[in-house]
């Protein structure tokens, strides 16, 4: 009775055994404490073969073999935890570990182990091993001739995964497959390229997914005379432009290094994705060239409005006769005489946004609006709750309405939508001052814009031009002046 409760007890608690060294290898996967899950992997590999070792009189020839073969991944089970115990007590000291110390030690340990057992379990005579070396160089060159051992290699490290981006010498793509061979990669110009793993084994791999975003960089040069942080806001605005762009980690923009006639800045930002890379650096180079020439021309020296020229503007060529038919394509400025419009023109900048510039961003306070006279923008509703944004409509600057964000310059309030150029765009700026001055000089003028902007706030466009009598219309003119009036301030 005693020995068949041995009989049932033994396996019972060796399964056991095992279980808990599976289950020790997947708790183990993903961290990286104390243990790896190989020295669970082999010891729940070794108890699990020794449970299937045929035991008792009449046992098959093959059982030795199996049973030799569970000694050894049991003894490589406790050596890898053995040393993993030693490494761990090692760092808590603060002491360096080699890794090439490490594996040394492992292999020399697991051959000692394989010498023993087939020594001791299979009766094997150690002399033939003068042998092994001639086959082992076979093997090697068998291997190599094959790149079984570097896929093999690649294949136990892992340093890329299907979908991730990675650059290989000068080829750049996304891993489709890795196999023991081969990996392939698909780049941006969708070409397949296969990379023997003999090949990829041997070189620099970078792998721009693994941290879960990359970063790019663009260097620029200005001149010493525009002042850092004006550069930087501009920069900055053009960065916040791109939804591709992460938020975290902040873009960053900073003063670099001087150089013989200009400021050396780094721009340096981070994306989630390295498919974006090249779309995204190429909006930000383009839509840099619009915003810095704007600044640029922002630079030029002030002078008293009623001194300044219409070339002081920016409009080169333009004649005064042309920027009023512009002006007056405008419901506000329909019914101003020419010499109400000259007060005007002198706070009015041409200036020219790249495609996929915003002009106006929804929730900022209107200092400005604007005339499209040459290309298309789109209006966009941005939502509250995070949603995706949404193109409510499109303005092109032969539009009958081709302006935007006169009411939230007149009443200072928030901008409702935003507006970005569809296209390259060209347009009228006309500031807050340009108005200041109309509405002093002419206070009479103040009145009529306050009620055509009463108008076009109520969504009445068609009657913008006519008298307003009704109450609720005259409340509404009556509180749009008080607002420009503290405002514009006359």
């Amino acid at each position: 009775m005693g020995e068949m409760l041995r009989q049932i007890g033994e396996p019972a608690f060796e399964g056991m055994l095992a279980l808990a060294a599976a289950l020790s290898a997947v708790a183990f996967r993903r961290r990286t404490r104390m243990f790896t899950p190989a020295g669970f992997i082999m010891l729940a590999l070794g108890l699990t073969l020794d449970l299937m070792v045929p035991r008792g009189p009449g046992s098959p020839d093959w059982a030795l073999y199996l049973r030799a073969a569970a000694l050894v991944l049991l003894w490589f089970g406790v050596i890898r935890l053995g040393v993993e115990s030693i490494e761990f007590m090692m760092r808590r000291r603060r002491t360096n570990v080699s890794t090439i110390a490490t594996e040394l030690t492992l292999t020399l340990l697991y051959a000692a182990i394989v010498l023993i057992v087939t020594r001791n379990i299979l009766s094997f005579d150690l002399r033939r091993l003068v042998a092994i070396p001639a086959l082992f160089a076979l093997a090697r060159a068998w291997l190599q001739q094959h790149d079984l051992f570097s896929g093999l290699l690649i294949q136990s490290q892992r340093p890329f995964r299907p979908g991730d981006w990675v650059r290989f010498g000068s080829q750049v793509g996304q891993v489709q497959g890795a196999g023991w061979r081969a990996t392939r990669i698909m780049t941006q110009a969708q070409e397949s390229v296969t990379i023997p793993s003999g090949v990829l084994a041997k070189d620099v791999l970078t792998n721009y997914s693994a941290s879960g975003h990359v970063a790019g960089e663009i260097f620029i040069a200005r001149a010493y005379e525009e002042p850092p942080g004006e550069i930087e806001t501009v920069v900055q605005r053009v960065l916040d432009s791109i939804p591709e762009i992460l938020k975290e980690p902040p873009p960053e923009v900073s003063p670099w290094e001087y150089g013989d006639s200009s400021l050396r800045y780094r721009i340096r930002y981070w994306l989630a994705d390295y498919a974006n890379y090249d779309g995204v650096r190429t909006r930000i180079i383009r839509s840099l060239w619009y915003a810095l020439r704007r600044h640029s021309l922002d630079l030029a020296p002030r002078t008293s409005p009623s001194l300044r020229s219409v070339h002081d503007n920016g409009i080169a060529g333009g004649t005064e006769t042309r920027l009023m038919e512009d002006l007056r394509v405008v419901d506000l400025l329909k019914g101003l005489s020419d010499e109400d419009l000259r007060i005007v023109i002198p706070s009015i900048k041409l200036s020219q946004f790249g495609r996929g510039e915003v002009l106006i961003r929804q929730g900022e306070t209107g200092d400005r609006f604007f005339i499209l006279r040459r290309g298309r923008v789109e209006v966009v509703e941005e939502r509250a709750n995070g949603g995706a944004p949404t193109v409510v409509a499109r303005i092109d600057h032969f539009s009958e309405k081709n302006f935007f964000g006169e009411i939230a310059l007149l009443k200072g309030e928030p901008r409702t939508t935003t507006v970005r150029a569809d296209t390259d765009v060209e347009v009228l700026e006309i500031n807050r001052l340009g108005f200041s001055h109309l509405f002093k000089a002419r206070p009479e003028i103040a009145v009529k814009v306050a009620a055509i902007a009463a108008a076009r706030e109520e969504e009445t466009l068609a009657r913008a031009s006519a008298t307003i009598n009704s109450p609720a219309e005259r409340e509404q003119q009556s509180r749009t002046l008080e607002t420009m009036r503290r405002i514009f301030d006359f």
